[in-house]
């Protein structure tokens, strides 16, 4: 049997942080802040401000779509026009949200925090530069978008959907805080898809983290209902963002990837809302 000292060993510091000790310096603001987190709080404190920033990312993001729907703002961006959530709905997501995320993704992340640690990954000095830090997150996106798909398209098998996806396709006319509104089992699942080209491509520490808070911050977007262009990853090639996934949500046999349109179009599931027809003079 596994002694409790050699599970509890994983989750601390292998290192010494001490920045005065450290080989390479910090050598600016990001990497002396970075350091000084793993000084003061060791890496699993590093997890766990990260994980208590992303669960405020989500709900600061939801509160400012909410806020679009509560005072009707900039109507023309939104998707289903028709279509606000009530005190009632909002009421039943954020219960569902507060139970996902102390039952199901924090625990999640506390036992990919020792697995991360087998896979090798790095927490020294020097930090990834910024072009290295976003190819690694373009290939997280590219990579947990596919793994989605198909487990999206399984979620849509007669018995997992009536019995586990159907929760989350309660909103028909998704909004900001349904992005994790799901059955606990779907999280789970999602959470493996998420964590899949980490597994792959191994990035640094910082990328790790940080791509968990993209992705949630994504998946707001995205179930937001509504379409802001200037919104950066809607320049990505293939980036089908909230409008795509909206459309999802309203016809729910289509449009099966997170964010990416090319798995859908090459297997015949990409639908698109109909634009409507212009007036004639």
């Amino acid at each position: 049997m596994m002694k409790l000292e050699y599970i509890l060993s994983f989750f601390k510091s292998d290192k010494n942080y001490n920045i005065n000790q450290l080989d390479p310096q910090p050598t600016n603001s990001i990497e002396y802040g970075w350091s000084w987190i793993l000084q003061s709080y060791g890496e699993f404190g590093l997890f766990l401000i990260f994980y208590l920033s992303m669960a405020v990312l989500y709900a600061l993001s939801a509160i400012v779509f909410h806020l679009f729907d509560k005072y009707k703002l900039f109507p023309k961006l939104k998707l289903q026009v028709t279509k606000y959530p009530s005190t009632q709905d909002i009421k039943r997501c954020i219960n569902n949200l507060v139970l996902n995320y102390i039952f199901v993704i924090l625990p999640l992340g506390v036992v990919s925090f020792p697995f991360s640690k087998v896979l090798g990954m790095s927490y020294d000095l020097p930090l990834p530069s910024i072009w290295k830090f976003l190819f690694d997150i373009f290939l997280c996106l590219i990579g947990e978008d596919f793994f989605h798909y198909w487990m999206h398209r399984f979620f849509h098998t007669p018995w997992f959907y009536k019995n586990i996806h159907k929760e989350h396709h309660y909103y028909s006319a998704p909004f900001g805080f349904t992005a994790s509104y799901a059955h606990p089992v779907e999280v789970v699942f999602l959470g493996i898809a998420t964590f899949a080209p980490v597994l792959i491509i191994r990035p640094h520490y910082l990328t790790f983290y940080s791509w968990f808070v993209v992705r949630q911050l994504d998946a707001v977007l995205t179930h937001s209902g509504y379409d802001i262009e200037i919104f950066p990853f809607n320049f990505m090639p293939y980036y089908g963002g909230t409008a795509f996934h909206d459309y999802h949500h309203k016809e729910f046999t289509c449009n099966y990837g997170s964010r990416f349109t090319y798995l859908d179009k090459l297997l015949g599931t990409y639908k698109e809302r109909s634009k409507p027809k212009s007036k004639s003079k």
